[in-house]
């Protein structure tokens, strides 16, 4: 390359002028050997895994291969067994792990399980019951085998999401178990009907539908909330009684009076047995007889004492307690102070040395 000056004009320019193009001769060899040096370097290096050389460990296409395989088992493996081992979710709640032969479940407060092979219904939450007894009332067995503690018995009243109530009655309070249980052999007793079928659980009585619940998994779940309005329906009661806590307890004459008048339905007597809550709410308490002050006619024939103490802080004196003496008919008193309390007697001897001068 060279630099050529033209002239001739009042400015002068400057030309360059390149004579050969292309790569030197001497950068091509160069380039080549430090390719052939890298690709040789690589080429003694051993893989610690297939132990064939020209790659390390990290891209040998061999372990790629094999974790590529072994994740295509596993989650073949995980399809086979789902009967097995199933996870469901629900309204973003996880309802039900099971693993193995141990059963783990974080259910919501409302849910409840049905199960036909329990005989008792069943719950860890105190909360839920609208009537409650505590007390010992023995173990249940569980399905592991092992025994869980019965430490109360009540009602549950559950309120469905069609507005009907559903009164679970001597339902176990078991703080040991993990979920609530409604057994379904209970409410055949009840008179209730159960029926399974097609993935759904449905309880009714008569033509009238209580409650329905879903299959998750292999179980029955019922989605109920707690109703925390009171509850004075008691089927097992008669007519004249279940109108008479219906109307807020009215009185037998008021009953005949709406009798006669057809307003009752299905009522024919309207005798009332004894009832627990009009008694005590119709009960009185005695008052205390008044009776006008009256004092001892002479001084000293009555005489009132108290001990006080031991005081936050002490006397100037280092006292901590106070003895007084009054006069029942003077009311005069007198205040002795003292370290302990042990000293009443001597101070007591010397007022009656004083009194009685």
């Amino acid at each position: 390359m060279r630099r050529k000056t033209q002239a001739g004009s009042a400015s002068h320019s400057e030309v360059l002028i390149t004579e050969r193009r292309g790569r030197s001769k001497s950068r091509g060899p160069k380039n080549r050997s430090k390719h052939r040096s890298k690709s040789n370097k690589s080429a003694n290096i051993e893989c610690y895994h297939c132990g064939k050389k020209g790659h390390i460990k990290r891209y040998c296409r061999q372990l790629k291969n094999e974790n590529r395989n072994d994740k295509g088992k596993e989650k073949k493996n995980e399809d086979d067994n789902s009967d097995d081992r199933v996870a469901t979710t629900s309204h973003e709640d996880f309802l039900l792990v099971y693993d193995d032969d141990s059963i783990n479940f974080a259910c919501q407060d409302t849910s409840w399980v049905i199960d036909s092979g329990a005989s008792i219904h069943a719950t860890s939450r105190r909360d839920f019951f609208t009537s409650y007894t505590h007390g010992d009332f023995g173990n249940v067995k569980m399905g592991n085998d092992g025994l869980a503690k019965v430490v109360g018995i009540g009602d549950v009243c559950l309120e469905m999401t069609n507005g009907t109530r559903l009164v679970l009655k001597n339902v176990k309070h078991i703080p040991d178990i993990r979920v609530n249980i409604i057994s379904t052999g209970k409410l055949d007793d009840e008179g209730y009907c159960n029926t399974f079928n097609n993935g759904q659980w449905k309880l009714t009585r008569g033509a009238m539908i209580l409650a329905r619940g879903k299959k998750c998994s292999t179980l029955y779940l019922l989605q109920a909330k707690l109703s925390k309005s009171s509850i004075n329906a008691v089927e097992d009661e008669n007519k004249v009684e279940l109108w008479h806590k219906r109307l807020g307890h009215i009185s037998e004459k008021g009953l005949t009076v709406l009798t006669k008048k057809n307003l009752l339905s299905d009522v024919k007597s309207t005798q009332l047995k004894k009832c627990a809550h009009c008694l005590a709410g119709k009960q009185n308490r005695v008052s205390f007889h008044s009776s006008p002050p009256s004092r001892k006619s002479g001084i000293l024939d009555l005489v009132h004492s108290d001990v006080c103490g031991p005081m936050k802080m002490r006397t100037l004196g280092g006292s901590l307690y106070f003895v007084t003496f009054i006069d029942d008919h003077s009311r005069k008193t007198w205040v002795y102070t003292l370290k302990t309390k042990d000293q009443v007697l001597d101070v007591f001897k010397q007022f009656q040395a004083l009194v009685e001068r």
